[in-house]
């Protein structure tokens, strides 16, 4: 004959461990109810603020394009006055973006065609701390090593040369950098180590012809 089933007494539920596991998180939530329900608005609140945060970047760097293209037109019409306010408005209103450094660029440009070489210096500098787009550097670098040779700062002009150089870019443009630091090598009376980068360039198989005979011109020079 079976035998009834003994009743589970209310003291022998609160002995089963896995049950006062349970009664134990049910009194921890219970007494930080309001500590995890702060916590669950604070990442709402989070994951708000950094899609609102997206939106407006993805907004500002729609408008800084926008802006840059008009100053750009107005550049290549030669209203440099006009493209100047605009370059620097961008600067000012849309830091960070690309277009911010596109018109520090142009800004270091329109300086160095003025002879504000201080200026110039300034724009040119602040946009190769960030670098985009990269098509800007070589004329960015050209135009700073100009600077310094208008100072008489020979060695400031090759470390700045040497800095193009040693960037990943066209073959060509490394080729161009080689030259100019090569006619500044002449001019102080290192004709050696001028040499020494004439004949490694005209090496190179493949030389476009421009390049070719500016070399040749420089070893006459010599």
């Amino acid at each position: 004959m079976l035998k009834p089933k003994r009743k589970i007494t209310r003291k022998e539920i609160k002995k089963d461990p896995f049950l006062e596991s349970i009664d134990k998180l049910e009194n921890n939530f219970e007494q930080n109810k309001k500590t995890y329900l702060n916590i669950a608005i604070g990442l709402i609140a989070s994951v708000l603020v950094i899609n609102i945060l997206l939106n407006k970047q993805s907004q500002k760097n729609i408008d800084s394009n926008s802006d840059l293209g008009m100053a750009l037109v107005a550049f290549d019409n030669e209203d440099y006055d006009n493209a100047k306010f605009q370059f620097e408005t961008i600067v000012s209103e849309y830091s960070g973006t690309n277009s911010s450094n596109v018109a520090n660029y142009y800004l270091g440009k329109i300086s160095f065609e003025n002879d504000d070489l201080d200026k110039s210096k300034t724009y040119l500098n602040a946009y190769l701390k960030d670098p985009e787009p990269d098509i800007l550097i070589p004329g960015a670098i050209k135009m700073l090593s100009n600077i310094a040779l208008k100072s008489s700062e020979y060695d400031k002009a090759i470390k700045l040369l040497d800095r193009g150089i040693r960037l990943d870019l066209n073959s060509d443009i490394i080729n161009d950098f080689k030259l100019l630091k090569v006619s500044i090598l002449k001019d102080q009376g290192k004709p050696e180590i001028a040499q020494n980068i004439l004949d490694e360039i005209l090496k190179e198989e493949k030389l476009p012809n421009h390049l070719k005979r500016l070399s040749e011109e420089l070893i006459g020079m010599m």
